[in-house]
């Protein structure tokens, strides 16, 4: 009799272990791949090995389709560009309709610059030589890079209405359709490896089209992309492409929760990963302009109080 109650006991007790440690383990919604699926298997690994809190990767599909999961807290942490969550925000774009105002910003972090691209012997020399070309159009795999080239042509006073729309589902679909002449334009961020091999694959290679910096053509540019903007990008060996100076889209990529996550649980990964700059920049090409000083930018939308909290212990804010 003793053994089975000491067996209880201890079972017991295991269990109760068991709950409290699974009580600090926590999901980041995240994509199946691309650069989203490799920037928070980042996150999870460097907060995971270097603080209590574990966190783990859930693939949900796309980010359209986990931004009301973690507004609902159903999870705790998700991850986007600056441009989508402003469209969940404020209920345009992607969520044009509904207004996700449960999510709050835990951090600020790398640089994505992305323009459009075309091949050195098209003929194409700007934008506006894009009217009547032909131009991916549908994403239905990856619906953002409608508003990401709409955006480009917008610079330029055009839309996806005034090109040739050829259909298709994913970026990387509409890569190999560049390749194979399918189409004159894609998208392409800068410096990634798989331009390498696009410019490989295509006859006299690939460059970058400038897009416009006077003020007008900013304000379409945004209206379309909110929450991005334009620099300049200058030729350097690692930049396929990029064969003068050019103006290219540049926009922050944000990691975020919802207001009522717990404030120890947002504290640990807010100090975890601004303690940990070098491992997170270590982790992928991805986080090369990732700086802790940048976590704290202000956006425009709230942080979670326990971010605000510890950014401003650190005097970050």
């Amino acid at each position: 009799m003793k053994n089975i109650v000491a067996t209880g006991v201890a079972l017991a007790t295991a269990i109760s272990f068991a709950d409290a440690a699974s009580a600090q383990i926590h999901g980041i919604a995240t994509t199946k791949g691309g650069a989203t699926a490799q920037v928070s298997t980042a996150i999870a690994k460097v907060v995971s090995l270097n603080s209590p809190l574990k966190l783990r990767t859930q693939v949900l599909g796309g980010t359209q389709q986990y931004i009301p999961v973690v507004n609902a807290g159903e999870m705790t942490f998700g991850l986007s560009n600056l441009p989508q969550y402003t469209m969940a925000k404020t209920g345009t774009g992607l969520s044009a309709g509904t207004k996700y105002e449960n999510l709050r910003i835990v951090a600020t972090m790398m640089v994505f610059r992305v323009g459009p691209i075309v091949g050195r012997s098209s003929g194409i020399s700007k934008l506006s030589d894009l009217r009547g070309k032909r131009a991916p159009a549908g994403f239905k795999a990856a619906p953002l890079f409608n508003y990401v080239l709409g955006s480009m042509l917008a610079n330029a006073g055009l839309s996806l209405e005034d090109t040739k729309k050829v259909p298709v589902i994913a970026l990387r679909q509409h890569w190999n359709a560049f390749k194979q002449g399918k189409i004159d334009v894609m998208v392409g961020a800068v410096g990634t490896g798989v331009l390498k091999e696009i410019n490989a694959a295509v006859n006299g290679g690939i460059k970058y089209l400038t897009l416009d910096p006077s003020d007008e053509a900013v304000k379409r540019t945004v209206a379309v992309y909110p929450g991005s903007y334009l620099k300049v990008v200058k030729p350097a060996k690692p930049l396929t492409g990029v064969l003068e100076p050019v103006h290219v889209l540049h926009f922050d990529y944000l990691f975020w929760t919802h207001k009522d996550a717990p404030d120890d649980v947002v504290y640990t990964a807010t100090k975890t990963m601004y303690e940990n700059e070098k491992l997170l920049r270590e982790s992928s090409p991805l986080w090369r302009s990732h700086s802790s000083k940048r976590m704290s930018k202000d956006q425009g939308f709230a942080l979670h109080p326990a971010a605000l909290k510890f950014y401003k212990e650190v005097g970050a804010r």
